[in-house]
């Protein structure tokens, strides 16, 4: 039989507030919703029966008492009253981070400075941050994350538009482009790593690549482009990294990209703490700079990562759209 439901019950001794306290926040995070006084319920998945698991061995060491049952139907309700539940208890916080991302959109419209426009992005990633947070706990979509994310990339791109005024965007030809050597330093890293990925799977595919030790100058008369360096046009622009030049220049409009994007400027411009998924992807970019001496070899290595990535942020942003 398909078991569909986890329900989870515990009890700790009063006398043990904090104890209690920190119980309830732990079973709060599970994204579990109560049915009756004392009894929670979850969707029957490995890594929540997993977190139950442990749960119910800390209340057992607290001296309380804890048990967990999987079951395929939960007598007197309907799943479909169970998964309302849920959707009525994440809607409310996808609903507020919407008012609160309006609420940037009204102060973008009064056109801040250069260091607004950098406050407003920094509150901007914060938001995306929480409704990231909230989206692990939304087992039973209503449409509120995708609305939410729609919210939040509107105002990205409205963010953008002081630094396209003031840097003329050109929308350029791909086929003049094509078969050509792109020339950036040696030892890229993120933004460059990146950069060269996105040129080879959606500029020029048949693109060749050198990279310039210190004191080494592309070569423009013999056709060369350089990019993420402080020659040529493709690199840093205002508040735009070479990757998102580059987006912006072959009009490469595309929400995966815009996922990638928003990783490679967090590692790449590190104006705060960066969060657990840009953390990641810089520890596995460190691992290949370490595994790799050849800056080739380091090129290959990487674009089985943004692969992986483009096609992993593909299937989730096509799901939002369904």
């Amino acid at each position: 039989m398909n078991e569909k439901w986890i329900l989870f019950s515990y009890s700790v001794p009063a006398a043990n507030a904090k104890a209690r306290m920190r119980t309830w926040r732990r079973i709060s995070a599970t994204g579990a919703v109560q049915l009756k006084t004392g009894l929670q319920v979850l969707p029957n998945r490995e890594d929540l029966m997993e977190n139950i698991t442990w749960l119910i061995g800390e209340v057992n060491i607290l001296g309380g008492e804890a048990i967990a049952l999987q079951c395929a139907r939960v007598e007197g309700m309907a799943d479909q009253q169970i998964e309302q539940l849920f959707q009525a208890q994440v809607d409310p916080e996808f609903e507020q981070i919407q008012t609160e991302a309006r609420a940037l959109l009204a102060t973008e419209n009064t056109a801040p400075d250069g260091d607004g426009i950098k406050e407003l992005s920094t509150a901007l990633r914060k938001l995306r941050k929480r409704c990231e947070a909230v989206r692990e706990r939304d087992f039973f979509p209503s449409g509120a994350a995708a609305k939410t994310l729609s919210v939040l990339d509107t105002i990205s791109e409205l963010l953008r538009r002081p630094e396209q005024a003031a840097v003329p965007a050109a929308r350029l030809d791909p086929s003049l482009y094509r078969n050509r050597i792109w020339v950036t330093r040696a030892r890229p890293y993120i933004d460059r790593l990146a950069s060269a990925w996105l040129i080879r799977r959606f500029i020029d595919p048949k693109a060749g690549f050198r990279f310039l030790n210190a004191g080494e100058q592309p070569n423009l008369a013999k056709g060369e482009l350089p990019f993420d360096m402080a020659v040529g046009e493709f690199t840093h622009q205002g508040e735009l990294i070479t990757f998102e030049v580059l987006i912006r220049d072959f009009a490469l409009h595309e929400p995966a990209l815009a996922k990638m994007s928003e990783l490679v400027r967090a590692i790449d411009v590190q104006e705060g703490t960066l969060q657990d998924d840009a953390l990641l992807l810089k520890a596995l970019l460190d691992g290949l700079i370490a595994l790799s001496a050849d800056d080739h070899e380091l090129l290959e290595r990487g674009k089985l990562i943004f692969d992986a990535l483009h096609a992993g942020f593909s299937k989730i942003t096509q799901g939002e759209r369904a």
